[in-house]
């Protein structure tokens, strides 16, 4: 592991544990096993170190988000595509949901051009929504805001991610259990998603 990637390893576990403002430069020094000069030679601010973080996470997920809705197919084909990639990858990297929420929470402009710009083409959402339409116009899909339909699923696939450390707490699960029961969600889901707006 170089020194970068051993640095942002140590950054995601400890902004994970004690959140942006309770992070401090040294604490992630500490972790990656290097002196705190040689971590502000690699960043010069906790701002930027966490903006590398959060842009990494888009490499990730805008992908999976772009794949599945330019893929061949129905629109039921496609979400369940999204459905799946996106549970497995967020399995393989639970930051990134948190990291991402908290940088929207900020309202960063770089943010939202960062994203605009792992989101290209700008037509690619459209695109999607008028096959939502020309579906229900078909009698496929149940009548209804294409929208809607978008809201459901993200709500469906990422909350549960969001919101693990206090689920796990209430349900008293273990990550492994709970890991499972991510898993499960991609038939759970889908089977949800069918029959509420397929017609």
């Amino acid at each position: 592991m170089d020194t970068e990637t051993q640095i942002l390893e140590a950054a995601k576990k400890i902004f994970l544990k004690k959140g942006f403002s309770g992070t401090r430069m040294q604490e992630i020094a500490d972790e990656a096993n290097i002196n705190k000069s040689m971590l502000h030679y690699y960043f010069r601010s906790k701002e930027l170190l966490f903006q590398k973080i959060v842009e990494n996470s888009l490499t990730l997920i805008a992908p999976i988000f772009l794949d599945a809705i330019t893929s061949d197919g129905p629109v039921m084909h496609k979400l369940e595509k999204l459905v799946v990639t996106y549970i497995d990858a967020i399995l393989k990297n639970p930051h990134v949901p948190m990291f991402i929420l908290y940088e929207l929470s900020q309202k960063r402009v770089d943010f939202i051009r960062i994203l605009q710009e792992k989101l290209h083409p700008a037509d690619v959402l459209p695109r999607f929504i008028n096959q939502i339409e020309e579906e229900q116009a078909m009698g496929i899909l149940k009548p209804m805001d294409a929208r809607h339909l978008i809201l459901t699923v993200m709500s469906l696939i990422v909350f549960p991610f969001i919101g693990r450390p206090v689920f796990q707490e209430m349900l008293g699960l273990s990550p492994e259990v709970y890991d499972d029961l991510l898993e499960e969600r991609k038939k759970i889901v889908m089977s949800f998603l069918k029959d509420s707006f397929i017609q």
